[in-house]
């Protein structure tokens, strides 16, 4: 039996469950959040937040005590990340710190005290993570009254998703009762931990599970379009960018009440019906018939899992077909099949497809969809988004529509725009389902269009000229882009991603020129310098470095 101590669980013999850390492969979901927060440096786009409002006449210590025994029974809080031989690997600590800031808020007014909680998880969610620490979450304790609190928790995406919030907030609030009436905590049986998880799914995506996912997956995207085809308002920049914003909409109270209904009339889910009208907006707005949506699935799809704090959601690429005029009814069904067959093969690692397609990638451009689309459980969408993953990203939870969009792309006018129509379909269709698309009431595109000037995309002239490689380390990284690209021949200014290059390709890369210059190549570095002649560059300052320091 566990006795408490301040700020970590002990146990009886006075030890720790391991003598030292555990290193161990990573989960597909913690190597795709990771790669992306490679990309998206400093920007907190990969921060969950979490407000976790405790109601128990208990002391301060002990919320930090049951915070602390959450944090013991859980591996994913305790995890770092290394990268070993261009792999990404979970290092498992047996413990950690989980000190906890302080905030006393019992002197101010209910609405004063939601705006310094605000201010507080602001300044926590905006701090970097040290992916080599073993604490990829921070958070702090504010006391708003007696017996009433709130800890307010910032963690990685890479350790920590929403599912994961419910579950530390049931753990967490019934450690604080337990502590109340001075009893032992009812806690759920844990029958694995998430290292334990991660390495039994590389198991089963190895050799045929993983071919037979790529069959699929490579006949569904077989000849998908690069990019959607939705008018910009501004020029693509050849550097991603995560600028973002939103706006929100109340769905009209007829059609949240018509949903349910309409949903099982066509043997289909909500969020299939919520999805069929954004695929008909996309449509209208872009003008083509083959519309691709990214969509995120829990990856809980086992019990064993339910319980567990972790990383375990995977990035679905729906393709919906609208040629032929289909009405909305037959849209919903399109929507349908292709949800199934996605939801049936969702194992398949998002930056595996990636590989697995190897399509050249336009500068600036997300890989396989840039449209996301989310239906969720939660009843408020928090604060106003600053950071923006994709080009668009509409969301819908319990009667409220959101679409957030990357500001360096969109305008804000053009967002409500996107936003307005997307309800008029919605209603619209669910009023008359069996009318066919071109006929729903909904501004047509080229309304939207008429006064939006002509855009030069970046990267849409050729280059003219591409020199050789000049040095000996430009010659040498060339080489292994090379081979690891599979490109026959690699100028001194050709750009990694131009070349179709990806984040696993690049971890290889970055292993093999460590290992045959004698530095320690950052990934960071990497995307920094993604021309054979910064890299270069950059390797040259490590050995300069290197030579100095001996």
């Amino acid at each position: 039996m566990a006795e408490r101590s301040r700020g970590q669980t002990r146990f009886a013999d006075g030890g720790y469950p391991d003598a030292g850390p555990r290193v161990v492969l990573a989960s597909f979901a913690q190597e795709r959040a990771w790669l992306a927060s490679q990309i998206a440096r400093d920007v907190p786009l990969y921060h969950v937040v979490d407000e976790l409002a405790i109601h128990a006449r208990i002391s301060e210590q002990d919320v930090r005590d049951a915070f602390a025994a959450v944090v013991a029974r859980h591996e994913s809080l305790r995890t770092a990340f290394r990268v070993v031989d261009g792999a990404l690997m979970q290092v498992v600590h047996p413990r950690n710190d989980t000190a906890m800031g302080f905030a006393d808020l019992r002197g101010d007014d209910e609405d004063k005290q939601a705006e310094l909680c605000g201010i507080l998880a602001g300044d926590l969610a905006f701090e970097p993570f040290d992916f080599g620490r073993a604490q990829l979450w921070r958070a702090t304790l504010a006391c708003l009254g007696d017996g009433d609190w709130i800890v307010l928790l910032v963690a990685h995406h890479a350790v920590y998703d929403t599912a994961s919030g419910f579950n530390v907030y049931a753990e967490l609030t019934e450690m604080c009762a337990a502590a109340e009436q001075d009893r032992e905590p009812v806690l759920p049986e844990l029958p694995t931990q998430y290292a334990e998880y991660a390495a039994r799914q590389r198991d089963r995506l190895a050799g045929d599970g993983l071919d037979e996912l790529a069959g699929f997956w490579g006949s569904a995207l077989a000849g998908l379009p690069s990019v959607h085809g939705i008018p910009l308002d501004h020029p693509r920049s050849p550097v991603r960018t995560f600028a973002g914003a939103d706006v929100r909409a109340t769905l009209p109270a007829d059609a949240e009440a018509m949903l349910p209904e309409a949903a099982r009339q066509h043997q289909a889910t909500p969020f299939m019906v919520l999805l069929a009208a954004y695929v008909l907006l996309l449509h209208r707005r872009s003008g083509r018939d083959d519309i691709v949506v990214g969509v995120p699935v829990a990856g809980r799809d086992r019990p064993e899992l339910l319980a567990l704090i972790g990383t375990f959601v995977n990035m679905l690429v729906l393709r919906v077909d609208t040629s032929g005029d289909p009405t909305f009814a037959q849209l919903i069904e399109r929507v349908r099949e292709a949800s199934l067959s996605a939801w049936q093969h969702q194992e398949m690692p998002f930056q595996k497809l990636v590989e697995l397609l190897a399509d050249p990638r336009r500068p600036g451009v997300p890989p396989l969809y840039q449209l996301g689309f989310n239906l969720l459980t939660t009843r408020d969408f928090g604060s106003p988004s600053a950071t923006a993953e994709d080009d668009l990203l509409l969301e819908v939870a319990d009667g409220t529509v959101r679409l957030e969009y990357n500001t360096a792309l969109f305008d804000r006018g053009t967002a409500r725009g996107l936003l307005s129509d997307y309800v008029r379909i919605l209603a619209a269709g669910l009023a008359a389902p069996a009318t066919v698309m071109s006929r729903l009431p909904a501004a047509a595109a080229k309304d939207h269009q008429a006064s939006r000037p002509a855009l030069t995309r970046a990267g849409d002239c050729a280059r003219a000229g591409r020199p050789a490689p000049r040095t000996a380390t430009e010659v040498l990284v060339a080489e292994v882009w090379s081979d690891v690209l599979g490109v026959e021949r690699v100028g001194a200014f050709d750009n990694f991603f131009d070349l179709g290059g990806h984040s696993l390709q690049a971890l290889r890369i970055l292993a093999r020129l460590s290992a045959g210059c004698g530095v320690e190549l950052t990934i960071q570095a990497f995307f920094t310098e993604t021309t054979v002649a910064g890299l270069a560059a950059e390797l040259e300052r490590l050995q300069s470095r290197r030579k100095t320091w001996r």
